[in-house]
């Protein structure tokens, strides 16, 4: 009956002692429920930026890069989306001059209801970010890539 959440908590905050569960369950549920909604917060809102750079969209079986060549950008957002379907990809950061890659795999099975964001550190450019769609030629997703400061 309870569900699940953050818990707040601070040092000022003194937890009352539950009810005994003796004699009417129903009663005591509903003491145990009043309690605990008391206690519970709402998780945080995820943080994605709005980009203002468009949507790019990365075919199955394809790659897309972005480079970044002044050494002034330092961080990078990635945002990755699909229109329901699964998001299957490889993001790179290729960065130096000599192209040292550093990866990551990216798996959602829901696109839509969980856009892929992260930030990404680029330091001493120049630097590129390319994004290779491993899905199926079916499942194409949308990208974008912004320069954060």
């Amino acid at each position: 009956a309870f569900s699940p959440g953050y818990i707040k908590a601070s040092t000022s905050t003194k937890l009352s002692a539950l009810p005994e569960v003796v004699g009417n369950r129903d009663s005591t549920a509903a003491a145990m429920d009043a309690h605990m909604a008391s206690q519970v917060a709402p998780p945080p809102p995820a943080v994605i930026r709005q980009s203002k750079t468009p949507d790019v969209t990365v075919q199955g079986g394809s790659l897309k890069t972005w480079a970044f060549s002044s050494p002034a950008v330092e961080r990078v957002q990635v945002v990755l989306k699909t229109d329901g379907r699964p998001l299957d990809a490889d993001v790179e950061l290729w960065a130096g001059p000599d192209n040292t890659p550093h990866k990551m795999r990216v798996y959602v099975e829901n696109g839509a209801t969980r856009p892929f964001s992260a930030v990404m550190e680029t330091p001493r450019g120049p630097n590129t970010i390319a994004v290779r769609n491993i899905g199926q030629l079916e499942f194409p997703m949308a990208a974008q890539i912004e320069a954060v400061s």
